[in-house]
């Protein structure tokens, strides 16, 4: 795979604005984007304690999917084919932030599949990167910009994949802390990966992020700073972009192995060193 292009992320840095607030004000509409999303799931559903719908019969929404404050109490007719835990890793790695992560963070799957998103710790969301939130597209044409609410410890969010393709996923609140995942639904041959599976490039009309980098992070630091203070800082915590980028997000590797966990991402990104565990 290609490695992120640390000129790209500059560019894409400096086509959004070379004042002060950019980045933090397009992430601050995406997170709006991702609370409303909430608001709607929860309005269409009119969920109960059970998380079933009150006006009979449950759906999962293109957009909204369908959320419950009870992950163990999922309707029959939306009986879930994989699952996918929200985690923080336990213990936290010495000199780096937490590792909040998807738990596998790649999975395979057949179109028309149900996965169920588990929210083992509080304040995530299972977001699309779309431009409808602010970023580059990395889901198939013709999908919608879907996005869950923010659901409780111990909730579920569930969506049906029905589209064959890429798609990479971020929790919005820990975004820049590198929680992302790459789900590949369908069959994807060698060749037919779509040009985002490697690439990280924003745009400066419409404004679209890519998943950011650590340069990019960095850079963002400095500028945020009191003139003099974190000069060249490093970005301690995971980057969405490297994330992304390792060998085991490979389409054809997750197809082949059908689920890749977190410590196999780990594993490849040598600045992380930790032992493997989960809160």
């Amino acid at each position: 795979m290609t490695p992120p292009n640390e000129t790209t992320d500059q560019t894409s840095i400096e086509q959004l604005g070379t004042g002060r607030r950019p980045l933090l004000k397009i992430l601050g509409t995406s997170a709006a984007l991702s609370l409303e999303s909430g608001v709607a799931a929860a309005h269409d559903g009119d969920s109960g304690d059970n998380g079933t719908e009150g006006n009979g019969g449950a759906e999962i929404d293109p957009r909204y999917g369908f959320s419950t404050p009870n992950a163990d109490n999922i309707p029959g007719e939306l009986e879930p084919d994989h699952e996918v835990e929200l985690h923080i890793a336990d213990p936290v790695p010495e000199n780096h932030g937490p590792l909040f992560h998807f738990e596998p963070t790649g999975l395979a799957v057949e179109e028309g599949d149900i996965v169920q998103f588990t929210f083992t710790t509080p304040d995530h969301t299972i977001t699309a990167y779309h431009p409808g939130h602010g970023f580059q597209q990395r889901v198939p044409d013709g999908v919608p910009p879907f996005s869950s609410p923010v659901v409780n410890a111990g909730g579920g969010w569930l969506y049906q994949f029905e589209e064959e393709g890429l798609y990479d996923l971020y929790c919005a609140p820990h975004h820049p802390l590198g929680m992302t995942m790459r789900i590949v639904v369908g069959e994807l041959d060698e060749g037919d990966e779509p040009e985002y599976e490697d690439t990280f490039e924003g745009t400066e009309d419409p404004p679209l992020l890519p998943p950011f980098s650590k340069e990019m992070l960095e850079e963002e630091l400095e500028v945020f700073s009191e003139p003099g203070k974190n000069v060249r800082p490093e970005w301690v915590w995971l980057t969405p972009a490297e994330v992304l980028d390792t060998e085991v997000l490979d389409p054809g590797q997750i197809q082949a192995e059908g689920s890749v966990p977190f410590s196999d991402v780990l594993d490849e990104i040598s600045r992380i060193e930790t032992s493997h565990g989960h809160e």
